[in-house]
């Protein structure tokens, strides 16, 4: 039996993930900051969500041999090294004996020992571990090794000749508990300056919602119908094909937004010069970024009426003069508006948007 028909037909040990739903969206915002270093790898992957194990990455949709279990949880205080292992009356099996009892099931499906896991936003309190984020469980003192592998053989009923603790990753996330969706939206952008260049106009806080929605739904889909690795796959995974599916399908769109390759072009008719430019280009990225808010702001507002008095006829005849009039009209007719633009330098970037905005919608 190969790995993908093994994720299938290997009875999961819990499935409590795809009914609580707790701290899934710390655990959906770490998975997509984690496919973000893929991406920028140009490694192939998949992601799980709540099948076997809070996230399972494997390296490929339809013949994968890479797999890695992980074990993403949140907490407000810190992790004592105990709390990992120690089993309890409500959880006979720890977290960590939990994994390698996973490991050991899915060992003889794969070419090497699947790779392990655990994510949290916590401090790990393990000693000598010197303040690192990220540290395998072999570098641990011995004295720690050799009870991590106690708990595990008494547990999982793993034979300790079989506990290679170096497959075990401790990571704490640089996401933060509360604020961890801020934290996701500026390594979004950081992603795509570095995939596709400092002018990207992609929307952030679309493609944020597209791709949180997607995880969230993969995570509460049932798995009892899944009997075949593509069921498994479109219902419960997110791959590279699907992420860079999200983000062409945004960028195809976003060909159809005013951004400023356009809106230079208008400027440069208006006779604009180097340094008018350079400070226009800052202005009209601002303008881009509050007409992109969910919310309505003055910029957006003061678009609405420019657009309501698009007309290309004035445009063609003279383009600075329409300019300069429908800014006239629009501050005698919503004096509010005015002053809330007053000294930003926005209005005449928000009147050439709108220019464009109309001739693009002209062409769909």
């Amino acid at each position: 039996m190969v790995l993908g028909d093994a994720l299938i037909n290997i009875p999961q040990t819990e499935r409590g993930g795809e009914i609580a739903q707790r701290g899934f969206d710390y655990q959906s915002c770490w998975a997509l900051s984690e496919m973000l270093e893929y991406e920028l790898k140009g490694k192939d992957y998949v992601f799980i969500f709540e099948y076997h194990d809070d996230v399972v990455i494997v390296d490929c949709e339809s013949n994968p041999q890479d797999l890695t279990f992980v074990q993403v949880k949140t907490k407000e205080s810190h992790w004592t090294p105990t709390s990992l292992y120690k089993e309890t009356v409500q959880a006979p099996i720890s977290i960590i004996s939990k994994q390698f009892l996973l490991q050991k099931i899915f060992s003889s499906y794969t070419p090497k020992a699947p790779k392990l896991m655990f994510v949290t936003n916590a401090v790990i309190n393990f000693s000598k571990v010197g303040g690192k984020t990220s540290f395998h469980a072999s570098t641990l003192e011995v004295k720690e090794q050799d009870n991590l592998k106690q708990a595990i053989v008494a547990q999982a009923k793993v034979a300790e000749k079989d506990i290679d603790l170096s497959t075990l990753l401790f990571v704490q996330s640089s996401l933060s508990l509360h604020d961890h969706l801020t934290h996701l939206k500026g390594k979004l952008c950081d992603f795509l300056s570095k995939k596709y260049g400092v002018n990207t106009n992609l929307h952030i806080e679309a493609l944020i919602n597209l791709l949180t929605t997607e995880c969230r739904e993969k995570s509460k889909f049932k798995s009892d119908g899944i009997i075949e690795i593509v069921d498994l796959v479109s219902k419960k995974g997110f791959s590279s094909k699907a992420f860079n599916k999200v983000i062409d399908s945004l960028r195809a769109n976003d060909d159809l937004r005013p951004n400023w390759e356009k809106a230079k072009l208008i400027f440069m008719d208006l006779n604009a010069d180097t340094l008018q430019m350079i400070r226009l280009e800052g202005v009209f990225s601002r303008v881009c970024m509050d007409i992109n808010k969910k919310e309505k702001s003055p910029s957006s507002k003061y678009l609405d009426v420019a657009s309501s008095l698009y007309d290309p006829a004035k445009i063609v005849l003279d383009l600075s003069a329409y300019i300069k009039d429908t800014i006239k009209y629009i501050d005698e007719l919503h004096p509010a508006y005015a002053m809330a633009l007053e000294k930003s330098g926005k209005k005449e970037c928000i009147v050439v948007y709108s220019i464009i905005q109309q001739l693009l919608e002209g062409e769909k």
